[in-house]
């Protein structure tokens, strides 16, 4: 399991451990990743040049399975000239596909690689022309267990901004809401992505801002909230939105549901400010609809996102069926 994502290949790497599969972490060297071009420019050889022992470690292991995160690290899996699966998350789909230099990687790492693996349903699209029926969709896992609120909402005062403070994000959406809102909800907002620092200085006077959390007091944080809204741009399911549900926590987000046919999760749709004001304003006088909500996203979360549910995926696409 080469690089870690949001914590996704730690989670996987101990599922496969506890089927009975040896795994092995591999961390790449990251010099430079969070520089500004042109200056990520000058760090590219540098960690180009750290990748090729990565690569020989890959070539000379004996693996059985090379599962790469982020497509632009799939070099490694190119350089082990070994059958690799490589997984995308977001960025390295909507952003480097529009840089000239990380296309042309991603392009390649795409024609390489034996599976493509895509954590939200929008990242198909953009990826079909270079891995076609290559594609598996592979939804992020999420302990549900874990987040099993202790008890349900019944009530709408409580209001979390449950997202990272960027424009892909859609949070221009959204902010717009707040000083109306906070004439009769609590609204909360988490201090995290490049925005947050602009955005702290102009919504104070009506959000509340927390700096984020450890992982392991997601469950205990959300469940001092009754409502969570998600981001408004994607028109997916990101992992935080994902952690809502599976916490009980009713969820408004700007969902394209033509994405989800199969199993549209239950979620309230809405793409805008006024939008949300009216949903919310709607959802505080309707205590049934949230205990409602609730329980529905719990089951939804659980039937698509569980850690029983990503193994077997997992084990499907390396070997053709499931331990289990």
């Amino acid at each position: 399991m080469v690089h870690d994502v949001a914590g996704v290949a730690t989670v996987q790497a101990k599922l496969l451990r506890s089927a009975g599969h040896e795994v092995d972490e591999i961390a790449l060297p990251v010099t430079g990743a969070a520089w500004r071009w042109p200056l990520k420019a000058f760090a590219l050889p540098v960690r180009l040049a750290g990748y090729a022992p990565i690569g020989e470690r890959l070539r000379r292991g004996g693996y059985d399975v090379v599962h790469v995160h982020w497509l632009t690290h799939g070099v490694v899996g190119v350089l082990s000239r070994r059958p690799f699966f490589v997984q995308a998350h977001g960025s390295d789909v909507h952003l480097n596909l529009k840089n000239p230099v990380y296309r042309r990687v991603t392009e390649a790492v795409l024609k390489r690689a034996r599976l493509v693996f895509y954590v939200t349903p929008e990242l198909r699209a953009p990826l079909a022309a270079e891995a076609g029926d290559r594609l598996r969709y592979l939804p992020n896992p999420v302990d549900v267990d874990a987040l099993a609120p202790e008890h349900l909402p019944s009530r709408v005062k409580n209001v979390l901004i449950f997202t990272r403070l960027d424009r892909a994000k859609g949070v221009d959406r959204i902010f717009p809401a707040v000083e109306r809102l906070s004439h009769s909800f609590e609204i909360t907002a988490v201090e995290w992505g490049p925005l947050a620092r602009s955005y702290v200085n102009s919504y104070r006077k009506w959000v509340r801002f927390v700096r984020p959390v450890p992982r392991a007091k997601i469950a205990s944080f959300l469940q001092g909230f009754d409502v969570v809204v998600g981001q408004m741009r994607q028109g997916t399911l990101g992992l935080s939105e994902v952690e809502a549900m599976a916490a009980g926590r009713p969820l408004i987000t700007g969902l394209d549901s033509s994405l989800y046919r199969d199993d549209p999760p239950p979620v309230i749709e809405a793409f805008g400010p006024d939008a949300i004001s009216t949903e919310l304003e709607q959802l505080s006088v309707d205590g049934s609809r949230v205990g409602d909500l609730a329980r529905r996203g719990i089951a939804w979360a659980g039937r698509n996102h569980s850690l029983e549910h990503h193994l077997d995926l997992l084990e499907a696409a390396y070997f053709g069926s499931a331990s289990r």
